[in-house]
């Protein structure tokens, strides 16, 4: 009778070990899965940023004249994001909860909207929108 019970509790244990090495797995697993799509939206929410910017710099690169029409787009992969400029002075971006700041070069006044924008230079001033 001694051996039966000895043989059960060691089935036991070895079966609760072996599911907590499971669970510790796909915890591991699941957290690692996460933390990729989060470092993956800030990086869009950069992205989103840099192509705005670069619009920007493109126009404060150029001489005085200079007129563009660029599209930021309405959702990036189907999810829905905001665009703004602060006090002339900061491109913000917010994308799933995503808030990425890119601060803008002088003389640069507007706002940029999702859509349509237009950019242009006149006396050294770069207008947007």
């Amino acid at each position: 009778m001694h051996q039966k019970s000895q043989s059960a509790i060691e089935f036991i244990v070895l079966a609760s070990f072996m599911l907590l090495v499971i669970v510790s797995f796909f915890a591991v697993a699941s957290s690692k899965v996460l933390e990729s799509k989060e470092e993956s939206n800030r990086r869009i929410s950069q992205d989103i940023a840099e192509f705005a910017y670069n619009e920007i710099e493109m126009a404060k690169s150029v001489n005085d004249g200079y007129t563009r029409t660029f599209i930021m787009p309405q959702t990036v992969n189907g999810v829905d994001y905001s665009i703004s400029i602060v006090d002339n002075r900061e491109l913000i971006v917010n994308y799933l909860e995503h808030e990425y700041v890119k601060f803008l070069p002088s003389n640069v006044t507007g706002n940029m909207t999702k859509g349509s924008n237009n950019i242009s230079k006149n006396k050294g001033i770069v207008f947007i929108n």
